[in-house]
């Protein structure tokens, strides 16, 4: 398997409070990697931390083998930008401009970062809103649009860079039941396609179908990382059984 990133003794406080102590990983190309675990537990600081929306306190993050960070020490910030911008985030809050069409939203990071013709980034928003099923919605304003629809806006937003990782940060906790059935669905179709995902995610469904590999985030590292299989059938610390179980009597 090509190794696509590389993380090792990711440290991350915020004043006084220590969130991320330990953390340790590695994504390969194809991966699906579901990141769950209890509130407050710094998933989505991991993943702000993996795209340099937060700076790390130490440790080390190597995307295709270039050092983001490295011994708590980052590169500089021209470099810092490349290495980044082999990623792709969706966030909670689709984070669209209110005041731009749906085609505007997508096809302006290829315009003004890539310098790509306007009509040649069209096509591609054309294209990308169809894989997402909003193939009707190019010049449509992001307030006429339901909770589902923008986060598959804002998913289409981010393959339009062709980054090599998606970065998820729980992108259904805003959404109703039948929005979430939406967007997971996109989700998992990207999965089939062997998009490299990393998810923060309390969908255990996903994380149990969609999902290669689960880490269980707890206490400022990853307490468990395992096969869904394995760690949603057989897991090994109690911490990982205590929180299914109370995952799945709130379902």
């Amino acid at each position: 398997m090509e190794e696509l990133m590389r993380v090792e003794g990711l440290r991350k406080r915020f004043g006084r409070l220590e969130v991320l102590k330990d953390v340790s990983f590695t994504v390969d190309r194809g991966d699906v990697i579901a990141i769950i675990g209890p509130s407050g537990a710094g998933k989505s600081t991991i993943l702000r931390c993996l795209i340099d929306l937060e700076k790390a306190d130490g440790g080390t993050i190597l995307v295709e083998g270039e050092a983001l960070v490295r011994d708590g020490t980052y590169a500089p910030a021209q470099k810092a930008r490349q290495i980044t911008a082999k990623m792709g985030m969706v966030f909670q809050s689709f984070n669209l401009f209110p005041h731009l069409s749906v085609r505007r939203n997508l096809t302006m990071p290829l315009v003004m970062v890539k310098k790509v013709p306007q009509q040649q980034a069209d096509q591609r928003a054309r294209e990308l809103l169809e894989k997402v099923g909003l193939g009707d919605k190019l010049e449509a304003m992001p307030s006429t649009l339901s909770g589902g629809q923008k986060q598959r806006v804002a998913i289409a937003r981010a393959l339009m860079l062709s980054p090599d990782i998606l970065l998820f940060d729980e992108p259904t906790s805003a959404l109703d039941p039948q929005l979430t059935a939406e967007v997971l669905g996109v989700m998992r179709q990207l999965a089939a396609d062997h998009v490299t995902m990393v998810v923060v995610t309390h969908e255990m469904s996903f994380a149990r179908e969609a999902a290669n590999k689960v880490l269980f985030v707890c206490d400022g590292g990853i307490a468990e990382a395992a096969a869904p299989q394995q760690l949603f059938l057989h897991p090994r610390d109690p911490r990982v059984a205590a929180f299914l179980g109370a995952a799945a009597g709130k379902n």
